[in-house]
């Protein structure tokens, strides 16, 4: 057998062990050897849990989750994990202090408008968005990130006004 005839052979046993372990689970989960919980539950997937009063208990980091129990649940309050990074962009920025301080007061107006979701005033939004954009737009794009991120507690309309401030020349 010559050496090339040697190396399709190789390559096509490898090729072969590799489709053995091709496994397509399509939403569900593969978990090959054992799983140690300890004690807890495995789930492969979504776990829903009702009924009861129970509790949440979350091991390690959950820095800029959300979790809802009881019933009637509604998502509000605290933005203090999506704005984080906004201020941080502005302190980290090669501005002016003066500048600097102008952004915060702007993003600050824009937090306090966000909690206020049902009494959203569009165009005030409107202005303190075009407002941060003219000062600074990679703080802008900061923030747009900041509205749109899966950890944003914000309402559509707010997501909807920001979006079209960057559509904006």
């Amino acid at each position: 057998m010559s050496t090339i005839q040697e190396q399709s052979e190789v390559l096509k046993k490898d090729l072969a062990e590799k489709e053995a372990l091709l496994i397509q689970t399509q939403v569900g989960a593969f978990v090959a050897g054992d799983v140690k919980t300890g004690g807890g539950d495995f789930v492969g997937r979504d776990k829903n849990i009702t009924g009861g009063t129970g509790s949440v208990v979350a091991g390690g980091s959950i820095t800029g989750s959300t979790i809802l129990t009881g019933s009637g649940n509604t998502v509000g309050g605290s933005t203090q994990n999506i704005f984080a990074p906004v201020y941080q962009a502005i302190q980290s920025a090669s501005l002016p202090a003066q500048q600097k301080e102008d952004l915060s007061a702007e993003v600050e107006e824009i937090e306090g408008q966000i909690v206020k979701a049902e009494e959203l005033d569009e165009s005030f939004l409107a202005r303190r968005l075009r407002a941060v954009k003219r000062m600074g737009s990679d703080i802008f794009e900061v923030l747009l990130a900041a509205l749109n991120g899966p950890g944003a507690v914000v309402s559509a309309v707010a997501k909807k006004v920001a979006e079209k401030v960057k559509a904006e020349g």
